[in-house]
């Protein structure tokens, strides 16, 4: 090997040494990226732009029913109930050409039954897949609502503005019962809110609503992460 040739092969080897070296150096460690899933305002950092379609592939899914420790009231929290129905019905709305296949509320109350959670708020997988197996869905879903946080913020003199936001928080869980597998495990947070602009207090930014947005969009996040 001439000294020419052995001169660039030593260059070639310390460019990649280094370059490897500003690689790991740029990678982002476990620390940093600690804060990937949910911001400091409660808001996930998910893409919330992806809408909920329906589900085409074919399998039987079981939704448990919708534990809420939310400490919302009235309006509002009908209003979450309603939200996280509405999403469900759009990924699977049970039609009569629809390629899944729903398990009964009666089915699904038979199975609790039988295998009882050891902790109705916080099942695990082995849990769910046999009560999966117990009613014969191929997924079963988990929806737990956590205690939500509210904040009122604007001024008023004669006229201004209103501001409610809802910090929802959502233990959200869909299993494959046929793989013994989680599909989604995860605590999901997003921010709603609702403004309006008020004259000698006639309008006011509405609770229920930022209530609703908020469910909202935990629930896309939820329901776009697997097919």
């Amino acid at each position: 090997m001439s000294k020419l040739v052995r001169k660039i092969f030593c260059l070639l080897v310390i460019f990649l040494l280094a370059a490897g070296t500003s690689l790991a150096l740029a990678e982002e460690s476990s620390i940093d990226s600690v804060d990937q899933g949910v911001a400091a305002t409660g808001e996930s950092k998910a893409d919330k732009t992806k809408p909920i379609t329906e589900c085409r592939t074919p399998y039987s899914v079981a939704v448990l029913p919708y534990v809420d420790a939310s400490g919302l009231e009235g309006r509002s929290r009908e209003m979450a109930a309603n939200a996280v129905k509405v999403a469900l019905k759009t990924k699977y709305p049970g039609k009569a050409d629809s390629v899944n296949k729903i398990a009964s509320a009666k089915a699904v109350q038979k199975a609790l039954k039988d295998h009882p959670f050891e902790n109705a708020d916080d099942p695990v997988l082995d849990e769910l897949v046999q009560i999966g197996q117990a009613i014969g869905a191929d997924r079963i879903i988990y929806i737990g609502m956590q205690p939500a946080r509210m904040k009122e913020s604007g001024f008023m003199v004669i006229g201004g503005t209103q501001t409610y936001s809802a910090t929802i928080s959502m233990k959200l869980k869909c299993v494959d019962v046929n793989e013994g597998r989680y599909l989604f495990n995860q605590i999901v947070e997003d921010v709603g809110s609702s403004t309006s602009i008020n004259f000698w207090r006639i309008g006011s930014a509405s609770k229920a609503k930022a209530v609703k947005r908020g469910t909202e969009n935990c629930m896309r996040v939820f329901l776009t992460a697997f097919e």
